[in-house]
């Protein structure tokens, strides 16, 4: 469903709103979510619908892009499939089945889900938004101004605060993301990441064209930015390129020089010498295929979105 879509629904629909509080629960068996649903005033749900239009009416003339882990332009919203993403589903059952009792703490939970619901369809929206919690006051006080004095306020672990953003929404077909950053960190992508980037360093390592690989995959490994370049590598799409640098050194060579890239190639014995992590960069663009020169103008670059 487009976002223009999800406004209309909410205009000519009777909308609904369920708040929901999640903490996310990372097991070495598993991965699961704490679901908290607390009942709401009216009031309350009625400035939730009234965050949720404002918000999708600021992002529906914007360009829709596919959802690119290692980030987009601004202005720009992102888009992923449900079906790419099993905690997804894992969290919508959470969603079915709150906790009847819990200990309200709102420094324990990550992130809301504003769930719009309407009484006369079975279309169900799903609204994201980080947590904001008092964690900051925890070690000093808020308080507030009663006529004209200044009282403190107990029990700050049970402020609850929300603000005027949506950091993504989806339907049952459709993942829209406004900030990409938080999309990655309620889902725990960067697991999926360092698993998806170490499986390309082995491709490349299997070749044996590089000395001292194993300080190279430590240097990359280690570093977040890397490690999203690299699991980029690992889909349908770009399966192959990794390992393209190393099939023809003689090419290689040629970009190094053109680039001026600080890596030496040892042509006799066919191999590539990995010196230090000054070098990881470099060695991950190759490895992306990233250096180019456009046809028109002829001017070089490095695209490390590839």
């Amino acid at each position: 469903m487009k976002l223009e879509n999800m406004l209309d629904l909410l205009d000519e629909k009777e909308p609904r709103v369920n708040l929901f509080l999640v903490h996310k629960v990372n097991s070495k068996k598993r991965r699961s979510f704490s679901v908290a649903n607390p009942e709401i005033t009216m009031e309350f749900e009625k400035n939730l619908l009234d965050i949720i239009k404002s918000e999708l009416r600021s992002y529906q003339d914007m360009r829709v892009v596919p959802y690119n882990i290692i980030g987009c332009n601004d202005n720009i919203v992102e888009m992923a499939k449900v079906s790419e993403y099993n905690a997804v589903d894992l969290l919508k059952e959470s969603l079915k089945n709150p906790s009847q009792k819990f200990r309200f703490d709102t420094c324990g939970f990550d992130f809301f889900v504003y769930k719009v619901y309407f009484t006369d369809s079975d279309e169900e929206l799903f609204f994201f938004r980080k947590s904001k919690n008092f964690k900051t006051f925890q070690k000093g006080f808020v308080g507030r101004f009663i006529e004209g004095r200044f009282k403190k306020l107990a029990d700050t672990n049970k402020l609850l605060a929300t603000d005027e953003t949506i950091d993504f929404v989806l339907d049952d077909k459709d993942i829209y993301i406004f900030q990409h950053l938080s999309f990655e960190r309620v889902f725990d992508l960067n697991s999926k990441f360092l698993v998806q980037a170490k499986m390309v360093l082995d491709r490349v390592g299997d070749l044996s064209k590089i000395e001292s690989f194993d300080k190279l995959r430590k240097s990359a490994m280690g570093n977040g930015n890397y490690v999203k370049r690299l699991a980029k590598l690992n889909d349908g799409d770009n399966a192959n390129t990794a390992t393209l640098f190393l099939e023809d050194l003689v090419q290689t060579q040629k970009v190094i020089n053109e680039f001026n890239l600080d890596i030496e190639i040892d042509t006799k014995n066919n191999k590539m010498k990995f010196k230090d992590e000054s070098q990881t960069s470099s060695y991950i663009s190759l490895m992306q295929d990233a250096y180019y020169e456009t046809l028109i103008g002829k001017v070089k670059g490095i695209d490390e979105r590839r």
